[in-house]
């Protein structure tokens, strides 16, 4: 009865999710201008130094990692294929991030073998990954909050039985809180296609109380449906993937969700913190760098505008989320 009895003080939780990260580099692209040049000459704390305090200050941290931690030379035969050594696994430990989907079209780059090596370096990092039919329930101020994610690129609807069987999975394993990630949609396009919005609805349906995804590598609106939210696309973020996007825009999605006695309150509070993925302009450095001034408004303004196809929602200059 008693641990019943402390229960009932509300509790909240601060969520923040990110993007792509692609921490390691192809073997083709030249290694001056490579992260991996970035992580031999400044270390793990640098890449994550410029945003660390917000993922500090926060209870979770959620990102996408896209590539492998292996030492397989056995490349699968793909445009782009990344790979770092198993350590630099300690750049997601250095900057404070704690969970990572890993269902994504670059987790397999070095055949099956690098996958099951990505998820060992993981595991020694203390990082806690999820993707596929892997699921996480993490106990987080004595909330347990459920991880689902879902790769959708190859199947794209073909994948609502995993989605349904995932999160009934972490809900049976207690799950109060359940956040769905997933890998989906059309590289550079700003807008989500009607699978994006097939499944994103439907993972809320079967009791999703977020769902965030990336892939497209450019960000893309957030709708707000039945009372939770959908943040399409959050882009790139650290991204090892290209060493000059022209398009450096990102975002660090934050909710707080508030629970009594295991229930989770109605309401959405959340936050956009607008973000460039390199702290310059003019290349791509590795290293995300929270935005300021005009380009800080340009980015809030974007997802407004991104947002307004789905009228629920509107994103003011300081990236405060309001749900009209």
């Amino acid at each position: 009865e008693t641990a019943k009895a402390a229960q009932k003080d509300p509790v909240s939780l601060t969520i923040s999710v990110v993007g792509d990260c692609t921490l390691g580099t192809d073997e083709t692209f030249d290694y001056d201008t490579s992260l991996n040049a970035y992580y031999d000459s400044n270390g793990k704390d640098y890449f994550f130094q410029n945003v660390k305090s917000i993922f500090s200050a926060d209870d979770l941290t959620i990102a996408n990692f896209e590539g492998t931690l292996t030492d397989s030379d056995t490349r699968e035969d793909k445009t782009f294929a990344f790979k770092a050594p198993a350590e630099y696994a300690q750049i997601l430990t250095s900057g404070s991030i704690e969970a990572v989907n890993t269902a994504n079209n670059h987790s397999h780059d070095y055949g099956e073998q690098s996958y099951t090596d990505t998820l060992t370096a993981l595991d020694n990092a203390g990082i806690i990954h999820f993707g596929y039919d892997d699921t996480a329930v993490m106990d987080i101020k004595g909330v347990k909050v459920g991880l689902v994610g879902i790769y959708e690129l190859k199947d794209h609807l073909g994948r609502e039985q995993q989605l349904k069987d995932n999160i009934a999975k972490v809900k049976a394993d207690g799950a109060e809180l359940v956040i769905v990630i997933f890998h989906w949609g059309n590289e550079s396009e700003t807008v989500p296609d009607t699978n994006q919005m097939t499944l994103g609805r439907l993972a809320i349906d079967e009791g999703a109380d977020l769902v965030c995804g990336h892939h497209p590598h450019v960000l893309q609106g957030i709708e707000t449906y039945k009372g939770k939210n959908i943040v399409y696309s959050l882009g790139n973020f650290c991204f090892g993937g290209n060493k000059n996007p022209a398009d450096k825009n990102t975002a660090i999605y934050q909710q707080a969700f508030t629970l009594i006695n295991g229930e989770l309150q109605p309401g959405i509070d959340a936050q956009i913190i607008p973000c460039t993925l390199s702290s310059v302009s003019s290349y791509n450095d590795f290293r995300p760098t929270v935005a300021s001034g005009e380009k800080a408004q340009e980015i809030c303004n974007l997802m407004n505008t991104y947002s307004q196809n789905y009228s629920k929602i509107e994103i003011d200059g300081l990236g405060k989320l309001h749900v009209n």
